[in-house]
């Protein structure tokens, strides 16, 4: 026989009741099947508000004629599809039911209390409405069948409301199934007789544990249990997007997997099932043709070492502890017991290993019983300060990774830690059984989505997320947006999804935890009627949470750069071509980096030197190989090297800098740039690089200009004064050409000590060269020398410096493509 269990999704109307008995009938061709059935979808809650309205004295009158016209409705739909349907038996059936129903919620508002037997009573009236309309649609397709009742295949004991059945008894009351011809055995899920002779109900969500129970009765040869998805999956597809189908598993795993709260499956279906061994599939209604998750002996290993991951929220963690617990035998037996007598579920236990404390997790609607149960059992040893009161930290979640193959692999923990650790997730509890089939970790509850993502992302390679909050929307933060908008579908290719949630320029900001879209934003944010602020930002920052969130910060906004560590305490990576921060004083400086390195964050700035150019990265690694940095010479403006190319070329100077500006070469104001304040704060960036101490005021600034030359003024009344400068640098360049040689502004080390201004260098020095914007950088070390490492390119233009920057975003990810390289 095949059992075919059907929750209330695939009962949802009288469509999909069609569709339902349509893969029944087709079963039921080639083999007997054993058909289980739920309520339609909703009527058990339409059933818990009556029962919960008539309790609190209000009107339920509203929601039982939406119980009644519900299934009515669906009847008369179902009529004009299949004409052979019996409707009056239905609606007679229904009615009746109803009016049940109506007398069962009087009672119980008129005596203010709901005993277990009647709530029993009433919640079953669901699966037996259904159980009817299938009978009948099976009925009127010409199908042969056999409807039973539950209650006289399924005892239990326990609790009316959460039994459990009395496995032993079960190949007994469905022995005469195993011989009957019919070719579909009818039975309502959800429902049980107690021993005792009361109506009992397996639970909520409790079908698909009948189909497994029914399942074990008969000696199945396979159960089906057809939900509204294609099968399990290695994480919850509706909070992990590139969750993936898993083809099959073990009867271990899918009991680790459904206990801590995988949806698909109900906790207890697999334990009976598991017991015979009978292979079990889920399966989708709405896609039949899907292969589901088949469930068996013989599932073979995975790739990886985890097979799934389940987040179980609403959860407790309870601390017991004391001097009194070391050493002394039979407390843990106490603690459990005490827990046990309140029929209090213990959903993980962990202990230290000096015996001084046991913390436990409960859900946390048990929290407080377990409490008082823990007080009244240790008064005493409380009283006597053996032991500490015991604990409560509610709201909590155990997210667990669930594998066959953790007991071969190592390192999967440090795995799991080092996910969580990526996502600045805070660990309470960790617990793993001795088979090493799971590992489970407690967790805040308002952390686990983004613990979920972090370690579905860690341990099955799927798409890895960058969320990007811009602040400094000008020509590099505009340019970065078109490279971004660009790029986005070659990202996706190496499976990396690129958000922008944030873009504010000095006056306005956009934010949107769904993602920015890039056409119009422009124009979106000049639109937008919200005023730009940093403090709002973190506090969206904070509400949204996201798993890979990386500021880029593109002004040069001195007070932004202040405010580094409130992005990364907030949990954000900061990329950015601002100097301000890294040349601000050594303190803060220094604050940075613990900030950082304490919040697990990444602080790049591979661009505030020279703008798409390798410098930062490759000073760095000379450094960390125990090179050290004896020298350094580097044009370090694009702009200057742009200006004194010109002037080679017998441009006067005042020419040189408005051409310049005018192409955008420079600033604005060209004293910006011809200052020697920006060269001199990127020498300071290198010096500290190199475990240098300096402040900004140490840098040397040889004048561009010659002594007397008024700076002052506007801009116009500058740009008018610099025809003066013309005859004194084109005087001065004809005498270094007369010699070999050419004028530079660069920025020199030596011994440790650094200078900005113009050098004169000859046909075999590296800088000589170098003209048109471009940069270079000579680095003299233990190991380059004579010869220099020279680090050459253009280092100025918002299209160079915004694909600097993007490249820092980048490597907040694990960048390793397989497939398609990058267009």
């Amino acid at each position: 026989m095949h059992i075919m269990k059907f929750g209330g999704t695939s009962l949802g109307n009288a469509a999909r009741i069609a569709a339902t008995c349509a893969l029944v009938s087709e079963r039921a061709r080639t083999s007997r099947v054993g058909l289980v059935v739920s309520a339609l979808s909703g009527v058990t809650n339409f059933l818990v508000e009556c029962k919960d309205s008539a309790l609190a004295g209000r009107d339920f009158a509203p929601l039982l004629g939406r119980f009644r016209e519900h299934h009515l409705g669906e009847i008369d739909a179902l009529a004009r599809e299949f004409p052979a349907l019996d409707a009056a038996v239905l609606r007679r059936f229904v009615l009746e039911r109803a009016e049940q129903l109506a007398l069962w919620l009087d009672g119980i508002a008129k005596l203010g209390v709901a005993p277990d037997s009647v709530v029993a009573r009433i919640l079953a009236l669901g699966e037996q409405c259904s159980v009817r309309i299938v009978e009948q649609v099976l009925l009127a397709q010409g199908q042969s069948l056999s409807r039973i009742e539950a209650e006289d295949f399924i005892p239990t004991i326990g609790p009316l409301l959460e039994a459990s059945p009395v496995l032993e008894e079960l190949p007994r009351r469905f022995a005469a199934l195993k011989a009957d011809s019919v070719r579909i055995v009818l039975m309502p899920g959800f429902i049980g007789r107690d021993v005792g002779g009361q109506p009992s109900l397996l639970g909520r969500n409790g079908s698909d544990y009948s189909g497994a129970l029914m399942a074990y009765g008969v000696e199945a040869e396979l159960c089906e249990i057809w939900t509204d998805v294609d099968g399990v999956y290695t994480a919850d597809p509706r909070r992990v997007a590139d969750a993936k189908l898993i083809e099959e598993m073990s009867y271990e795993e899918a009991m680790e997997l459904s206990f801590f709260g995988a949806k698909v499956l109900h906790p207890k279906t697999i334990a009976p099932i598991a017991r015979h061994r009978i292979p079990t599939l889920i399966r989708n209604t709405f896609n039949p043709s899907a292969p589901g998750t088949r469930i068996h002996a013989g599932a073979k290993q995975t790739n990886g070492p985890v097979r799934g991951l389940s987040c179980l929220e609403g959860v407790s963690l309870i601390d017991v502890g004391g001097s009194g617990m070391k050493g002394v035998s039979g407390m843990a037996a106490r603690l459990f017991s005490a827990v046990s007598r309140r029929a209090i579920s213990v959903i993980l236990i962990t202990q230290a290993s000096s015996e001084y404390s046991i913390s436990f997790c409960v859900a946390d609607g048990d929290a407080l019983p377990a409490l008082a149960a823990i007080r009244e059992e240790f008064e005493l040893e409380i009283g006597a300060r053996l032991l500490e009161a015991p604990e409560c930290r509610p709201g909590l979640a155990v997210l667990c990774a669930v594998g066959d193959g953790m007991r071969e692999r190592r390192g999967v923990a440090g795995r799991l830690f080092s996910a969580l650790a990526s996502a600045d997730v805070n660990v309470m509890a960790i617990s793993q059984g001795s088979s090493e089939r799971a590992i489970s970790a407690v967790i805040a509850g308002a952390d686990s989505p983004r613990a979920l993502q972090s370690v579905h992302q860690f341990f099955f390679n799927t798409t890895q997320r960058i969320d990007l909050f811009l602040l400094g929307a000008g020509s590099v933060g505009s340019a970065l947006l078109t490279q971004v908008a660009a790029q986005k579908a070659a990202l996706a290719r190496q499976k990396i999804e690129l958000r922008v949630l944030a873009v504010a320029n000095s006056r306005r900001m956009l934010l949107d935890e769904q993602g920015i879209g890039l056409d119009g934003w422009c124009d979106a944010l000049a639109a937008s009627p919200r005023n730009a602020d940093i403090g709002v930002m973190l506090d969206f920052v904070q509400r949204v949470k996201p798993l890979n969130g990386v500021l880029v910060d593109c002004s040069s906004d001195a007070g932004i750069a202040g405010r580094y560590p409130e992005f990364f305490r907030a949990g954000l990576h900061v990329a950015t071509p601002n100097k301000k921060a890294n040349t601000a004083d050594l303190g803060y400086y220094r604050e940075l980096r613990r900030v950082a390195n304490h919040q697990a964050r990444r602080f790049l700035y591979e661009t505030t030197v020279g703008a798409g150019l390798p410098v930062i990265d490759t000073l760095q690694n000379l450094l960390k190989s125990g090179d050290r940095l004896v020298g350094f010479s580097g044009i370090l403006s694009g702009s200057l090297s742009f200006v004194f190319g010109l002037l080679e070329e017998g441009i006067s100077f005042s020419e040189a800098v408005r051409i310049a500006r005018e192409r955008g070469f420079t600033e604005p104001d060209p004293r910006d740039d011809l200052s020697g304040m920006d060269v001199a704060r990127k020498l300071l960036i290198l010096l500290r690089e190199a475990g240098g101490a300096q402040e900004l005021a140490d840098i040397e600034i040889a004048p561009l200009f010659p002594p007397g030359f008024e700076l002052d003024g506007s801009v116009a009344d500058f740009l008018a004064r610099l025809s003066e400068l013309d005859a004194w640098f084109a005087e001065r360049v004809a005498r270094l050409a007369a010699e070999g040689k050419v004028l530079r502004f660069a920025g020199e080390i030596r011994e440790g000590r650094g200078r900005v201004g113009l050098i004169e260098v000859g046909q075999k020095h590296p800088l000589y060269p170098i003209k048109g914007g471009e940069n270079a950088l000579a680095f003299e070390t233990l190991r380059y020398a004579p010869i220099p490492l020279v680090i050459r390119g253009y280092g100025a233009g918002a299209e160079v410096t915004a694909a600097g920057v993007f490249g820092d975003v980048l490597r907040t990810v694990s960048f390793n493509p397989a497939g398609e390289a990058l267009a």
